[in-house]
């Protein structure tokens, strides 16, 4: 009499605030990445990294009374507001004015503005408190910073050169072009020149480990370096908008501390290619949008068998953007690679990343895409869960990951 195979359940979030459930015999999984747990008491957490930063004085120390203090906040930040509310904390307690803060934003291509951060600060300071996005294609935004070794002529927001003290707050992420985002990167480009903007759009390097020579991050640490910006406040994600670690001091050890993090929470390998892998995309605090897809599609890509199917479940809505359209419209997947190389749309890597998905396995998108839509980008629309149960009810080799557009996936070298 043959035992029943043991079965491991999944709860996977997906969208605003959806959970699939599922249930797979346990010698199918060949690799399951979750999402690391998030931070109970994030308030306590922030204010123990500021006090006890890596390599630095606390912040308390670090700034001198009156000073100009310009926070550059990184877009799509998670848990933003009480980040912002405990650095106020401390620069308060050195007698610097909620007049003399600033708070820049880079500029993005993405046209939807910020949610105003300034929320969680208290009544009666927000509102002296300066909060602005940096626009390079206003004259005068940026003033001359310094060239590079390279002899590169650096150009960045006045309200950052011109500062007493910066401090760069933002998310440490994996990142396909800069291999890891976080610290300086929220300097360079989005708070310099159109140029500069235009010069480092790419597609990614996806031969390239995170930890490979990357030109712009170099470039971007050189720019921090340039600017005399040396303190850092960085969180890791956890699912939706929270935040599973936070990360203070000397930027140089917050990166060095973040990548380790990064390795433990957002990273996987398997040994072996399953034939299908199950991937979910939530709404985290940079919204639900093609680049959360795409990123989720990519990193089931890198460990899927070559025709194998990857299943993913979200909520999108977006329009297609037009790099997405190209894809489209192109006669297959491949045929889009290089008109997008060529024409460099905002979405190129999202575009990029989508087109050699669906060019290397079957991909079925739970989504409120219009099924048309979904088809005519080579992709199987589904219309709901129990659509999802019928597609795991084989016997193939499988892995399973959530949180996908954060998560990093590679095969091992054994």
């Amino acid at each position: 009499m043959h035992s029943r195979m043991t079965d491991v359940t999944f709860q996977l979030r997906y969208g605003s605030d959806l959970t699939y459930e599922c249930s797979l015999e346990s010698d199918r999984v060949v690799a399951r990445h979750l999402p690391p747990p998030a931070l109970i008491d994030l308030p306590a957490r922030i204010a123990e990294a500021l006090a006890a930063p890596l390599e630095f004085p606390s912040l308390h120390q670090a700034i001198v009374p009156g000073d100009d203090v310009t926070i550059v906040l990184e877009r799509d930040t998670p848990q933003a507001g009480p980040l912002l509310a405990a650095v106020w904390d401390e620069i308060a307690s050195r007698d610097v004015s909620p007049d003399r803060l600033t708070v820049l934003q880079p500029a993005s291509y993405r046209a939807q503005a910020p949610l105003d951060p300034r929320s969680a600060l208290p009544e009666g300071v927000r509102e002296h408190v300066t909060w602005k996005v940096h626009d390079p294609a206003t004259e005068g935004e940026c003033a001359y910073l310094a060239s590079t070794a390279a002899g590169e002529r650096i150009y960045l927001a006045r309200e950052a050169v011109d500062a007493d003290f910066v401090l760069t707050v933002g998310e440490l992420a994996f990142d396909t072009l800069l291999g890891y985002r976080g610290t300086s990167s929220s300097l360079y480009p989005g708070l310099s020149t159109v140029e500069a903007l235009r010069r480092s759009h790419g597609q990614g390097h996806d031969e390239l480990s995170p930890d490979d020579q990357r030109p712009l991050r170099e470039l971007t640490d050189e720019i921090h370096w340039l600017l005399g910006g040396q303190f850092s406040l960085q969180v890791i994600a956890a699912d939706g908008q929270n935040v599973s670690a936070v990360v203070a001091g000397q930027a140089d050890a917050v990166l060095r501390r973040g990548k380790k993090l990064l390795a433990e929470t957002w990273q996987f390998e398997v040994s072996s290619r399953p034939e299908l892998v199950l991937v979910a995309v939530d709404a985290d605090a940079g919204g639900h949008h093609w680049s959360h897809v795409a990123a989720a599609l990519d990193a089931a890509r890198h460990i899927v068998a070559r025709d194998g199917r990857i299943v993913l479940l979200s909520e999108l809505a977006d329009e297609a953007t037009d790099g997405i359209l190209m894809v489209r419209d192109a006669r297959t997947p491949r045929d889009a690679l290089q008109p997008l190389r060529q024409a460099a749309p905002a979405d190129l890597i999202a575009a990029t990343q989508l087109a050699r998905t669906i060019d290397w396995a079957n991909v079925y998108l739970l989504s409120h895409l219009d099924d048309d839509l979904v088809e005519d980008l080579f992709m199987i629309p589904l219309a709901d869960e129990q659509e999802v149960d019928r597609l795991l009810e084989g016997d193939e080799p499988c892995a399973v990951i959530g949180g996908g557009q954060h998560t990093l996936t590679r095969l091992s070298d054994r």
